[in-house]
């Protein structure tokens, strides 16, 4: 009996899972124009929800990826300037003084970055792919990289 409660109860997990995970992509769908004060109001728990979600994953996503990338910013400063960027002991210095200070402040950047993210484009929305430089990776052209890689 204890099995069959615990298979139901994993099941209702799953389903749950994956229907608040299921709610970003319904969040803006084509608004007609001739109901759009009772479309706003019925799809607007739906953005709020999905507001939600997607700054739960955002915010901690934003400090990994930009402590990350903090973290290489400084080293690389800090070795840049004693005089050798791709030197050892420059690196290892630059990894002791400029790594840890990088990702702190990163982290704290990414933190305030991820949170707005998260809030805007989950509230209103992601852009389309098929405008503007996104739709480059569907045509497959290249990969838009919305960082500069030389700190």
């Amino acid at each position: 009996m204890q099995k069959k409660s615990l298979k139901l109860v994993a099941a209702a997990a799953m389903l749950a899972s994956s229907l608040v995970s299921a709610v970003p992509s319904f969040a803006y769908p084509e608004r007609p124009e001739s109901a759009r004060v009772q479309y706003e109001m019925w799809y607007l728990p739906c953005r709020v929800v999905s507001m939600l979600v997607t700054t739960a994953w955002d915010a901690p996503t934003g400090v990994f990826t930009d402590g990350v990338k903090g973290a290489i910013g400084g080293t690389k400063m800090v070795a840049r300037n004693l005089g050798k960027e791709d030197g050892a002991y420059e690196r290892v210095a630059g990894a002791l003084v400029g790594g840890p200070v990088g990702l702190v402040a990163g982290g704290l950047y990414g933190s305030i970055h991820g949170t707005a993210y998260g809030i805007h484009h989950g509230f209103i929305g992601y852009p389309s792919p098929h405008s503007g430089s996104h739709s480059m990776i569907f045509q497959g052209k290249g990969f838009v990289v919305p960082y500069d890689d030389n700190y």
